[in-house]
C-alpha cells in the first residue's frame, strides 16, 4: 500500500490517454474532442483532490471587472466564496467566479504544439494579472486572522499549469520545453506559469538550489527565496518511476493545502453590492446612545 496513491495516479493517467485517444479519433466524424478531454480531466482530478476543493470550469473575474475568459479547469473554494454569476442551468458551462476564491487554474490541451502551448500560457498569464490581492501569512482561514507581524511570505499565490493529453509527434519535446522556459523568462515572478505536464512523457515545474547545497528545492512561490533566487526546471519522468500526472497532483496538492485565500467577507461589496449605502435623510429617527436612554418599561 506504500505506493497506492502513486499507482492510482499512474492508472488514471493511462485512462486519460486512452479516453483522449478515443475522443480524438471521433474527429474523423467531424466531432470536436477538446471539450470532452477537458471534462474527462476535471472528473478525474476531482476524484483525486479532497472534497473541500471544487474542480470546475468557467470564467474568473476580478473586482475591476476584468476577466481571463473561459478557463478549462479551476480549483475553487465554493464553501467560502460565492459565484459572481451563477450558471443558467446545472449543465451550463458559463458562470463567473471571483479570482479571490481560486486556488489553481489549469489549461488542458488534447495535443501540445507550439501554438497550443502559447495559447495556454497566454490564458494563464492573464489569470495571474487579474487583481488578486495577496493574503498575508497571518491569515489562518478565509475569515480569520491572528495578530502577528507577518514575515515576507505570501499566503495565496495562484497555481497555474498546462496539461496535454499528448504531444504533436512532429514537435520535439525539447522544443516545447524551451518555449515554456523562454516565455516564463520574460514574466514577473508573480505571473510565471508553475507547471508543464505532458501525460506519458514528463512533468516540469520550477526549483532553485540553496547556497552550499547540491539538491534543488521546489519553488512554491510562497516565500521570498522563490521570488529572488535563480530558477531552474525540475522534471519528473516515467523512467524515474514517477508518472507525470502523479507529479502534477503532488505539486498541486502541496500548493492548495498550504494556501489560505483572501478574506471573503467583502466579496459582495467588491463585486457591486453595498456601494450606495448612505444615511437615511430623516434625523428624527436617531436612537440615542445607551447611556442617554431611559429605563426599559
Amino acid at each position: 500500500m506504500q505506493r497506492a496513491f502513486a499507482e492510482r495516479c499512474r492508472w488514471i493517467e493511462v485512462s486519460l490517454q486512452v479516453r483522449a485517444d478515443a475522443e480524438i479519433a471521433m474527429r474523423a466524424q467531424n466531432w470536436s474532442s477538446g471539450l470532452a478531454i477537458e471534462s474527462i480531466f476535471r472528473e478525474e482530478l476531482g476524484q483525486l483532490l479532497p472534497r473541500r476543493y471544487q474542480v470546475t470550469c468557467g470564467t474568473l473575474s476580478d473586482r475591476d471587472g476584468l476577466t481571463a475568459g473561459d478557463c478549462d479547469v479551476v480549483v475553487f473554494n465554493d464553501i467560502w466564496f460565492a459565484n459572481v454569476k451563477q450558471r443558467a442551468t446545472t449543465e451550463d458551462r458559463q458562470h463567473v467566479m471571483p479570482i479571490e476564491g481560486a486556488y489553481a487554474v489549469i489549461e488542458v490541451k488534447q495535443t501540445l504544439s507550439r501554438k497550443t502551448l502559447i495559447d495556454a500560457l497566454e490564458k494563464l498569464v492573464i489569470c495571474h494579472r487579474l487583481n488578486r490581492p495577496s493574503t498575508p501569512i497571518n491569515q489562518m482561514v478565509e475569515n480569520r486572522t491572528f495578530d502577528v507581524q507577518p514575515p515576507n511570505r505570501l499566503g495565496n499565490p495562484l497555481f497555474t499549469a498546462v496539461v496535454a493529453a499528448r504531444r504533436d509527434p512532429k514537435v520535439p519535446l525539447e522544443s516545447l520545453v524551451s518555449a515554456f522556459v523562454e516565455i516564463n523568462q520574460h514574466l514577473k515572478r508573480s505571473e510565471m506559469v508553475n507547471c508543464l505536464c505532458v501525460l506519458g512523457e514528463a512533468c516540469y515545474f520550477w526549483g532553485w538550489v540553496p547556497e552550499g547545497s547540491n539538491e534543488a528545492n521546489i519553488a512554491t512561490f510562497y516565500g521570498p527565496q522563490d521570488r529572488q533566487q535563480s530558477l531552474m526546471l525540475i522534471q519528473a519522468v516515467p523512467d524515474d518511476d514517477e508518472s507525470p500526472l502523479g507529479a502534477l497532483v503532488s505539486r498541486l496538492y502541496g500548493h492548495i493545502t498550504n494556501s489560505v485565500l483572501r478574506d471573503a467577507q467583502d466579496i459582495p461589496s467588491f463585486y457591486g453590492i453595498g456601494q450606495s449605502f448612505q444615511p437615511y435623510s430623516s434625523g428624527a429617527l436617531l436612537i440615542p446612545p445607551a447611556s442617554a436612554q431611559g429605563p426599559i418599561t
